[in-house]
């Protein structure tokens, strides 16, 4: 009997039947099931889950055993029933591509033609265990290059886990670290895998993201090479057709700072540094600070993107925002600007009546802004301001003091009446004595003054826009902070910037589909 045309009901009534007429014991009742569909791997396959199943459902309660050993071992026992007839139903889907495209065997890198190595057996990890495959294999003898075609064709990677069983474990790797990352996955999946493994997993995700989120910044560039303006914008092929431009689009930035470590080598040492890593030498020491590596930071860019629609109000002076969309990238603002264009494409923020973007005021912020081909609203946070001149009120008159409280507020009062060129006229007429004071005095000065054109707070509160970069400092906590920015860790620059994507992907709810993305490529 050809069992892989055989219908659930079907194979219900057989495995009723052979129940039946037995005793019930599992031996006895996968022989029955062998017997009526034949030896074919679905059909070994299937008596063998029946049997597990017989074989759960006969056991006795163990004494001291509750209800959360029942249920770990029914997690496990299900496993066990579904893991070989998984493998079957690959293997038959392999099987069917290998056998249609026979002889077909085009080196990808060459397109040459690759010899034949006929079918070979490989396994990969998955989430209910171990597979073994069989797949048609081929190597070019010009590349040294191996493929498999069928292995491509339905998603196997390169790697000895599963997509699925990758997916699963960098999500894992990207809320929490490595170590804790792996007990997780063998408690929740059954499977054990090194923290070695659930690293490199994460490191190829990661490289795989960035490279996608590259392409895709390239493919939707707003320029050409020469600088001038695309004749037709291109859009990610995730964009919501349906979609409609948002009446008032607001994009938060701001910057976060991991610890970073890069590594030395004999030129770029000091003196110091050279004096420290030869005493480690003689000491034959390990790591610490000076030995190998300079203890460094890179900002990781962070942008959250949402309409303003999706504002809402909890209560008198506080809101949430219901639907946000985020942006994160360790580098340069150039890059990162392309990257935060593909995300207003997709939400179709380039088509907003008002794109308002709000920040600290950081001048890679006002580059971004001049160099994206659509009209921006800049606005500086007015909490930002204001918690600068506070810094400055318990200079002058000291923390906590009630004379500090009142100048902070009639300072503040005024900045957020549209009075911020009369609040640094006023600043240049104190004297204060401390060093310390002076500088924060002048900061504060020069920062109100660089920023005067974001700070029409009344026109802005007229128009009802959002004068605050919460979402952003939200997101810099976390987004970034608590999964790079932990007590202890050190990030090298690639490291630190795979994380950063990774942990954008995963508060945009895109692994899933970034997992197909990826296989696609």
């Amino acid at each position: 009997m050809d069992s892989t045309e055989i219908s659930s009901a079907t194979l219900l009534a057989i495995a009723r039947a052979a129940f039946e007429e037995t005793d019930g014991s599992p031996d006895a009742m996968a022989a029955a099931i062998g017997k009526r569909l034949g030896t074919n791997r679905l059909a070994s396959a299937f008596a063998l889950g029946v049997a597990e199943l017989a074989r759960y459902g006969a056991a006795a309660w163990t004494e001291g055993d509750t209800a959360v050993e029942a249920e770990a071992e029914a997690v496990a026992v299900s496993r066990r029933i579904v893991r070989p007839l998984l493998e079957v139903r690959v293997q038959a889907r392999l099987d069917a591509l290998d056998a249609a495209h026979r002889g077909e065997n085009t080196c990808p890198s060459c397109a040459g033609n690759a010899l034949s190595q006929g079918r070979r057996e490989r396994q990969w990890t998955s989430t209910v265990g171990k597979l073994s495959l069989h797949r048609r294999y081929a190597c070019c003898a010009t590349c040294k290059e191996g493929i498999s075609p069928a292995q491509q064709a339905i998603g196997l990677p390169e790697s000895e886990f599963t997509a699925r069983f990758e997916e699963v474990c960098t999500l894992m790797a990207t809320t929490v670290p490595f170590g804790m990352a792996t007990e997780l996955v063998a408690k929740l999946c059954g499977i054990e895998a090194s923290i070695k493994a659930v690293q490199d997993m994460t490191e190829r995700r990661g490289e795989a993201v960035l490279a996608l989120d590259t392409e895709q910044a390239e493919t939707c560039a707003p320029f050409d090479e020469t600088g001038l303006s695309v004749p037709t914008q291109e859009r990610p092929p995730d964009t919501v057709k349906e979609a409609a431009a948002p009446e008032v689009a607001y994009v938060e930035m701001d910057g976060v700072v991991p610890i970073t470590r890069e590594e030395l080598t004999g030129k770029e040492l000091t003196p110091a540094e050279r004096r420290r890593q030869q005493r480690a030498k003689n000491a034959k020491a390990r790591g610490g600070k000076g030995k190998r590596y300079r203890i460094v930071g890179r900002e990781v860019k962070n942008a959250v993107l949402y309409d303003g629609k999706d504002c809402a109000a909890e209560s008198p002076g506080r809101g949430c925002i219901l639907a946000k969309s985020y942006v994160s990238f360790l580098g340069e603002w150039g890059p990162f600007a392309a990257l935060l264009w593909v995300a207003m494409l997709r939400l179709r923020f380039d088509q907003a009546k008002l794109l308002v973007v709000l920040s600290d005021g950081a001048e890679w912020v006002r580059s971004i802004c001049k160099w994206l081909p659509v009209p921006t609203l800049l606005i500086l946070d007015l909490f930002h301001v204001k918690h600068r001149v506070w810094e400055v009120a318990h200079s002058l008159y000291g923390e906590h003091s009630p004379k500090a409280a009142q100048w902070a507020h009639v300072q503040c009062d005024r900045i957020e009446a549209g009075n911020a060129r009369k609040v640094t006229e006023a600043l240049r007429f104190l004297r204060p004595t401390r060093a310390e004071t002076r500088e924060l005095l002048r900061l504060l000065i020069v920062y109100l003054e660089g920023n005067l054109d974001r700070m029409d707070y009344p026109a802005y509160a007229a128009q009802g826009l959002r004068v605050g970069s919460g979402a952003v400092e939200s997101a810099n906590f976390h987004v970034t902070g608590t999964r790079l920015k932990l007590q202890g860790m050190r990030w090298s620059d690639e490291g630190a910037g795979q994380m950063a994507a990774l942990r954008a992907d995963l508060f945009n709810r895109h692994h899933e589909a970034r997992t197909r993305q990826i296989l696609a490529a």
